[in-house]
């Protein structure tokens, strides 16, 4: 596998001002040739792209599992996310041109990996069709970048419910929080809602991740929401994490939040949950996407919210693939 990072000059291509850029990842086969799909991943809150290639133990990079089986892979930060560009004013991020941003760089990679101008070293690939995944908060970007921009041919839901995205208790109930609309303008309330989700490290370990997972890799992410432990998010201890979280996030944990672009979302459509995750039910999922003809599910036993942390994760990565591999082809951006 071979990697390219490119950021992505993404100024002008939202509402907000200032240069903007947002960071990729470009992931490769080694000896790449023929038609080739493209999949994009897009992290979800408190985690970057490199949480789709993490390193720390061989075997947890996805990145690496779909280049060897013959996929380009993309790994984006949101703007304010990872290595991305953080706007003057982090309030005034909305999904929307957060969505925006995640286009137009979709649209830079596909055109420069068909020209050949992604490396010197590289020559054009063609490209015939380019699926996106979304997990958690990139699950919901995801959405409104698909229904406003009709960017790819399919598109794959990681943890993330189109209809009501929030926690699962031990008790078997759900936890939801007092939270604004998606929309509202946070300035006003900023210090009232933000920090509001915020669950303890023992909420965070069940919903999180599965006990049998590798303790080197759970509780180094766990130790980032436990004060004075000296980790920090995106530490060389935690690379696949995020220090930054746009603050609208805390407005995609509302029930409908995106009930209306799921509802516009014509392509084929993967949902993904973990046997324990953010999603309520499931198999109520595809009634969310009244649109799209093609919808598969799948629930992944052993696996909570952060899958690729899962002893499990290959099953979900080879459900993405073969979801990849029939979508149909349309027009490439």
């Amino acid at each position: 596998m071979r990697a390219y990072n490119v950021n992505v000059d993404v100024t002008g291509r939202t509402d907000l001002p200032g240069e903007l850029w947002t960071a990729t990842t470009v992931y490769l086969p080694d000896q790449p040739c023929g038609p080739m799909t493209v999949l994009f991943g897009f992290p979800g809150g408190g985690f970057g792209r490199k949480y789709y290639d993490v390193r720390a133990i061989p075997g947890y990079s996805q990145a690496e599992y779909h280049t060897a089986a013959g996929f380009v892979f993309v790994a984006c930060d949101h703007l304010f996310v990872g290595d991305s560009s953080r706007p003057d004013d982090p309030l005034a991020l909305t999904c929307e041109n957060l969505a925006m941003a995640n286009h137009a760089a979709v649209e830079h990679v596909v055109s420069r990996l068909g020209a050949g101008s992604l490396a010197s070293e590289l020559s054009p690939i063609d490209v015939t069709k380019i699926v996106g995944m979304g997990q958690s908060m990139g699950g919901c970007l995801l959405t409104i970048q698909q229904a406003n921009h009709r960017t790819f041919d399919g598109v794959a839901f990681l943890g993330w419910s189109g209809i009501y995205t929030n926690f699962p208790a031990p008790d078997g109930s759900r936890i939801t929080y007092p939270l604004p609309r998606r929309g509202s303008d946070l300035h006003p309330i900023a210090d009232q809602v933000l920090g509001v989700v915020a669950p303890d490290e023992d909420q965070f370990r069940f919903c999180f991740h599965w006990p049998d997972e590798q303790p080197e890799l759970m509780e180094a992410d766990l130790a980032t929401y436990r004060p004075f432990s000296g980790v920090v998010r995106g530490d060389d201890r935690t690379p696949w994490g995020s220090a930054t979280v746009p603050p609208c996030a805390i407005t995609m944990m509302t029930d409908g939040a995106v009930s209306a672009e799921a509802a516009a979302i014509d392509v084929p459509v993967l949902i993904a949950s973990g046997e324990r995750d953010v999603i309520p039910d499931p198999w109520a999922e595809p009634s969310a996407y009244r649109s799209s003809s093609n919808i598969s599910v799948v629930v992944v036993p052993r696996m909570a919210h952060m899958h690729n942390f899962a002893r499990t994760r290959e099953q979900l990565w080879e459900h993405i693939a073969n979801f990849a591999r029939a979508a149909p082809k349309a027009k490439v951006t």
